[in-house]
């Protein structure tokens, strides 16, 4: 069943991720949450993609954050089962909303899912 679960994810870099995650044992049934990162030059900028991005349903924003290099970064969270296709289509939206305040995705990841939890 998994190598036909890793047969069916297409050969991109979020495949590639996700099957990572299946070669490691993860189970991608699984919700848990996935942060989508993006960087901003500027604060301002980073903050109005936060409040635009929060907007969105079923996700949570984090705080603009600015890292040792001036670069601001916003972390937008979203539980949910790692499936390419959810993934690819949230990470476009996110991404081309950064892009209308000047900034751009910069990759997402998750931890691993806990059986325990579910």
């Amino acid at each position: 069943m998994r190598e036909l679960q890793r047969a069916m994810i297409p050969d991109d870099e979020n495949g590639e991720v996700l099957r990572r995650m299946l070669d490691d044992g993860d189970d991608l049934s699984l919700e848990r949450p996935i942060e989508f990162f993006h960087v901003f030059d500027d604060e301002s900028q980073a903050e109005a993609f936060a409040a635009a991005a929060a907007e969105k349903p079923f996700v949570s924003v984090d705080e603009p954050e600015v890292d040792e290099e001036d670069v601001w970064q916003v972390c937008v969270v979203r539980i949910m089962a790692p499936s390419h296709a959810a993934i690819t289509a949230l990470e476009r939206e996110l991404a081309d909303l950064a892009g209308t305040f000047g900034g751009f995705a910069d990759g997402w990841g998750c931890s691993p899912a806990d059986p325990a939890a579910h």
